[in-house]
């Protein structure tokens, strides 16, 4: 530790990040800087709204997932209501781009914990077939099952009406090795409607019982028929039309190369949330987007902001998206090479940039001086949160929603030094984030904007970062802060957006003028104009 007064206190100079100036700092990941360590809560919602996919720079996919799991489980020891309720939170609001952490929280809780209504826990975060599967293999994985994890699965199925169960086994068939017959012979569910129960178990399902007579909406029915058609036409007539609330997945595969059975299934309300977004590509492939209206109405129902709210669509989803339309689906042999066999159209390119604001939460701007500094460094060449995306194509792309909402913005990038990125929120979301691809090279050093803002005099009442906060070379940077608020009289806050699920950040914890925030959070824009304004 250093023995320099100055440096401990935060008067004079700022001491190099290489020095350990308080005891309550810790080395980063590469060793390179010492930071500081963050609280549970803001730990516990990094690793729910970042996972731990893909890993970082400086840390395997293993060795971040044991981690965190070592710590989930530490954590609920001492505080399970606290991870009770930000699990439902961030779970419930759609927060995170992927519901993985959350569900292998909510298992953790399951094993670990003495959840009073695990039932209403699992059913909160297990909203579909695939999530209650997952949340299976997860139990599976940490310790088994006793009485209450089977119930809890038991209670998944018999708390929903037939028609809601059937539209889940119909369109949930199987995923990752597990099926509905599994969890029927884990769980023995009481009560479950004999039919779906004999569909489930591959038994020869008999035709309408009386309480399906005036139903016009029998999915198992409606699934029969799809998969005993012969032609486009005839599942069209005997199954979609008939039964609107058929799912997709239903369809056999030769007829989802037929146009048409992709726009009975789009007027049939079929295709929207995930489902929406994710089979551009295919429609893209059967050109249905050179028919201009189609082409709209796609375009329509991409922004509808309710359908983003109903089905919970994170605004990573449409960058996504966005990304694969413009320069194709990435090489999964491990090349950055992306491929494309179509043809772009610019009427869904603008909704999808369109749809990525419109996904964030509403947000009353805070009116500040905000400068935007985005770390694009090497270590944020790594892909963040599992997607085919780097950190610094996100955050580059993340700081649009900032710039959009506030009036005075000034954006900077940073490795060892400034860098110009030269983006402004009027370009298109993918030119954006191929900007600073070029520029994805050198050392960490957060206090470079700080500098930067201290040497022009540049006036700012609000300072965002976005890092994976491994810093490595120049000063500490909440010294820096320290001096330019004391240069310029001005109390900058500092908002630091970490694209990783680490336990350390560089802002101080003991400095109510900081907040820590996760990168890929859906609130990010709300967060920092809250905290901006002082609205929290």
């Amino acid at each position: 530790m250093s023995n320099n007064p100055f440096a401990r206190s935060g008067i004079g100079s700022p001491a190099p990040v290489t020095e350990q100036v308080r005891e309550d700092m810790v080395p980063n990941t590469d060793g390179g800087g010492f930071v500081f360590k963050v609280d549970h809560k803001t730990r516990l919602t990094r690793f729910l709204v970042l996972g731990t996919s893909g890993g970082t720079y400086y840390a395997t996919e293993k060795k971040l997932t044991k981690d965190n799991a070592k710590f989930l489980t530490e954590l609920i020891a001492v505080d399970q209501q606290m991870v009770l309720e930000t699990v439902l939170e961030i779970s419930t609001s759609g927060r995170a781009y992927r519901n993985s952490p959350a569900i292998f929280a909510c298992a953790a809780l399951a094993v670990y914990g003495k959840v009073v209504d695990l039932s209403a826990l699992v059913k909160a975060v297990c909203r579909t077939s695939t999530h209650l599967f997952e949340f299976v293999e997860y139990v599976k994985m940490l310790g088994g099952f006793g009485r209450a994890k089977r119930a809890a699965i038991a209670s998944w199925y018999t708390d929903k009406t037939p028609q809601q169960l059937a539209y889940q086994v119909i369109k949930y068939r199987q995923r990752n090795g597990w099926t509905h017959r599994d969890m029927l012979r884990l769980s023995h569910p009481v009560g479950l409607d004999q039919r779906i129960g004999d569909f489930i178990l591959g038994k020869n399902v008999h035709e309408a019982s009386s309480y399906y007579e005036n139903m016009h909406d029998d999915l198992i029915r409606g699934f029969k028929f799809a998969q005993e058609s012969k032609t486009a036409s005839e599942l069209i007539n005997v199954a979609l039309m008939p039964y609107p609330n058929l799912p997709w997945e239903a369809i056999p595969t030769e007829f989802l190369k037929e146009l048409r059975v992709w726009k009975q299934l789009i007027e049939n309300g079929q295709l929207t949330g995930q489902a929406l977004l994710r089979n551009i590509t295919r429609l893209a492939r059967l050109e249905a987007f050179n028919n201009m209206v189609f082409e709209r109405d796609y375009a329509n129902r991409l922004v509808d902001v309710d359908m983003m709210r109903r089905t919970r669509l994170h605004p990573f989803q449409y960058l996504l998206a966005l990304t694969v339309h413009q320069e194709g689906q990435a090489d999964r042999r491990g090349s950055n090479d992306r491929n494309r066999d179509w043809t772009p159209s610019p009427v869904i390119v603008d909704a999808l940039n369109d749809g990525f604001y419109k996904a964030f939460k509403y947000v009353e701007p805070a009116n500040k001086r905000t400068m935007l500094a985005l770390d694009v460094s090497a270590s944020m060449s790594w892909n963040m949160a599992g997607i085919d995306l780097t950190a610094a194509q996100v955050v580059a792309a993340m700081s649009m929603t900032v710039a959009r909402t506030e009036p005075y913005y000034h954006i900077v990038g940073f490795a060892d030094q400034i860098r110009d990125l030269g983006i402004t929120p009027g370009q298109n979301l993918n030119e954006v984030m191929q900007r600073v691809q070029s520029k994805n090279f050198g050392y960490t050093n957060i206090s470079a904007a700080i500098e930067y803002a201290r040497q022009r005099k540049i006036a700012m009442d609000t300072l965002v970062i976005m890092t994976d906060n491994e810093v490595n070379s120049g000063v500490h940077p909440y010294q820096a802060l320290q001096r330019y608020r004391r240069e310029m009289n001005i109390p900058t806050k500092l908002i630091v957006v970490a694209t990783t699920p680490t336990n350390f950040s560089i802002a101080d914890p003991n400095d109510s003028g900081m907040l820590d925030i996760s990168g890929a959070d859906s609130n990010l824009p709300a967060l920092i104009a809250n905290f901006s304004a002082g609205r929290i």
